[in-house]
């Protein structure tokens, strides 16, 4: 087997890039075998598998990437890569080749084994987590459609890490200056910023209506988050990631305006849809150019668009490729959301606008030509600025000097909460941006997208006023019922549906039916056999046996759901629903054993079992049901913070009686 030694060797007609040796086809060999050479420059694509495999350096050096962990190699090194890790080999020179051995066989024990450990780690390390969900635009208020997205999710997760004793902030805000507050304003006859407070107020209503706690918001006048905006674009025009060219535009010319974002109407050029807004499709998610929109036209008098040259900033981010493919290849996100990743990457980046002509925003000071004198900053180049400042001021509350000390003392990781529809600006554009202005911050470790939430099979819609507004449907006597409904129907891969008779039922027959049933049977056995106190637990059946172990599981299944890199509102959902199911089993058994008089010692370990999962409901079902977890609480004299899997304290007077739901209390349509 020859190994490639010399760029002159990379040309030989028999180079092939990767090889079987001769010696390595024998069927017995108990290992896969094959050189690999890179060219100058090159890396492996990033990969993982469940084989166990080691690379033998042979000639040249090299940097191996494991996780997300680097070390330096040298011809005679080897490197072994356990199963499921993303791993690359990057050859750094510029005039020699890297040549090296890999050998990969499948152990079943050790992907075991390292299966258990990654499922055992926990990537918060005691460092806190800051939770970062999308800005809501303050166009107009939030809709159940809304709601069932980044924000339940973002608070799920916090009450999740807060339950485990993680340090762990909601970073929450209304979006920077997007022109479709500007058109609804100009509709409305407000300016930008009295329509953008109003929204804003109405924005946190809902969002408190539901039960989501911030730690920091940050709003459209915040005088702190303008100059860490110029800030940023300072520091990028200098250093010449941000730069001005002429490129073709939308121009309107009845109305003697350019058309940006909410200001053009058009198609998308890679699917067609009409759901366009800004440099991004609603449907497809796919970002375009401004000259690229299909059929362009001013929304305001519906003119055909004219292309007409306009010099702008803009950020090239084909040049960070091979750090943002490094980066989201680290990245735990969805396989919906791997997908996407992979399309944008599989084609060139394009450039990002960071100017724009526009009436409202933070004004850039003008290029040397003066070409892009009174433009504003263009809306998706803000994100960075936006969460830059969320942590600004978490630092000033914790007495720091701002988010830079923040950073540097609290080493905090981030996890993103987004719809599909925004996967570009947020998987591609805010950490491209973050990334190139300061490397203080780590960039986000977990991304969770959802997709639309439908109402009644259609999208929901502001203007048509087809939505359930969250500040009407969130009222305390329905804020668990529908958060639990939200979450078992959340669109966390797939378009959901909310269906105001689906949730009426699910109400009625599952809530106000079962569980309330079940709830009031375990207060009438524990009346009628231990005088409303709970007894002590004596001897043990099988089914008692059993039952506790489902209790022990239910909890443990329920924290893995609320963990970032395995976040799944519908599996927590699921698995609360399944539990109370369980429970509801685990009543015969108990109404068995007390038909025999006197009460027997088993009995009396049955009737302590069901006290201990209706514990345990309270505890690890907080984060879903905070109202209800609080009430079941106070009922069996436990405080918060309790392991879920625990006796109730034997003799202590407990008074389960309800009701806990409410069904003459229903969500209504706007409509």
């Amino acid at each position: 087997m020859t190994v490639p030694r010399t760029v002159d060797d990379l040309g030989r007609p028999d180079f092939v890039r990767s090889a079987q040796p001769a010696w390595a086809k024998d069927p017995e060999l108990p290992v896969n075998v094959r050189r690999v050479t890179l060219r100058p420059g090159e890396t492996t694509a990033p990969h993982n598998h469940h084989d166990v495999e080691v690379w033998v350096v042979l000639d040249g050096r090299g940097e191996v990437t494991s996780d997300g962990r680097t070390v330096q190699v040298a011809a005679g090194d080897a490197v072994r890569l356990p199963p499921l890790g993303v791993h690359t080999l990057h050859n750094p020179a510029a005039d020699r080749p890297l040549s090296f051995l890999t050998f990969w066989w499948e152990d079943l024990a050790a992907l075991e084994a390292e299966h258990d450990r990654r499922s055992e780690r926990t990537a918060e390390e005691g460092r806190p987590v800051l939770l970062l969900p999308s800005f809501p635009t303050p166009n107009g208020e939030l809709h159940l459609g809304h709601l069932a997205g980044p924000f339940l999710n973002a608070d799920l997760l916090r009450r999740g890490l807060a339950a485990r004793g993680t340090p762990v902030g909601l970073l929450l805000g209304t979006v920077g200056h997007q022109s479709q507050v500007a058109a609804a304003a100009q509709d409305q006859g407000l300016s930008f910023y009295e329509l953008a407070e109003r929204n804003t107020d109405a924005i946190q209503e809902a969002l408190a209506a539901a039960g989501v706690a911030w730690d920091v918001f940050v709003r459209p006048s915040s005088p702190r988050y303008p100059e860490i905006a110029l800030e940023v674009f300072e520091r990028l025009r200098a250093d010449g990631t941000v730069t001005a060219k002429a490129v073709q535009s939308n121009y309107c010319v009845p109305c003697d305006s350019w058309l940006f974002e909410a200001f053009v109407a058009g198609a998308c050029p890679h699917c067609g849809s009409y759901d366009t807004a800004g440099i991004e499709c609603e449907a497809c998610a796919l970002p375009f150019a401004d000259h690229e929109l299909l059929e362009p036209s001013c929304r305001n008098c519906g003119t055909p668009a004219e292309q007409r040259e306009l010099t702008r900033y803009y950020l090239p981010l084909e040049p960070l490729r091979e750090r943002l493919t490094g980066y989201l290849r680290s990245v735990s996100m969805s396989a919906r959301l791997r997908s996407y990743v992979d399309r944008v990457l599989a084609a060139p980046l394009p450039d990002l606008p960071v100017s724009t002509v526009a009436a409202d925003g933070i004004l850039l000071p003008a290029d040397p030509s003066g070409a892009t004198a009174g433009q504003r900053m263009y809306s998706a180049f803000e994100l960075a600025a936006r969460y830059l400042t969320a942590v600004d001021d978490l630092a000033g509350q914790q007495g720091m000097a701002g988010w830079e000390e923040y950073a540097q003392a609290v080493r905090p990781r981030t996890v993103l909460f987004f719809g599909f529809d925004n996967a570009f600006l947020r998987a591609v554009v805010f950490p491209a941006v973050l990334g190139a202005f300061t490397d203080r911050l780590e960039l986000a470790d977990t991304m969770v997208c959802n997709e639309f939430y439908l109402l009644d099979g259609q999208k929901f819609s502001t203007g048509r006023k087809h939505a359930i507004w969250g500040r009407d449907a969130f009222r305390p006597e329905t804020r668990d019922q529908l958060r639990l409904y939200l979450a078992a129907t959340s669109p966390d891969i797939r378009r959901r549906d909310f269906s105001l008779a689906q949730y009426e039922r699910f109400v009625r027959e599952e809530l106000a039916g079962q569980w309330e049933g079940w709830l009031a049977s375990v207060d009438d056995r524990l009346r009628k056999s231990f005088d409303g106190r709970a007894p002590e637990a004596g001897s043990w059946n099988r089914e008692a046996e059993q039952f506790y172990g489902r209790i022990r599981a239910f909890a443990s299944r329920l924290a893995e759901a609320l963990r970032p890199e395995r976040f799944s509102a519908r599996a927590a959902a699921r698995e609360v629903r399944d539990f109370v199911a369980e429970a509801r089993r685990f009543t015969e058994v108990c109404e068995d054993v007390l038909a025999v008089q006197p009460v027997s010692a088993t009995a009396r370990t049955c009737m302590a079992l069901e006290l201990m999962a209706v514990r345990a409901l309270a505890e690890a079902a907080g984060p879903l049901l905070p109202e209800l977890a609080a009430r079941l609480r106070g009922k069996l004299g436990a405080p918060a913070g309790g392991t879920p899997a625990s006796w109730v304290a034997p003799g202590t007077a407990v008074d389960l009686t309800g009701p806990y739901f409410v069904t003459d209390a229903l969500v209504r349509s706007a409509d």
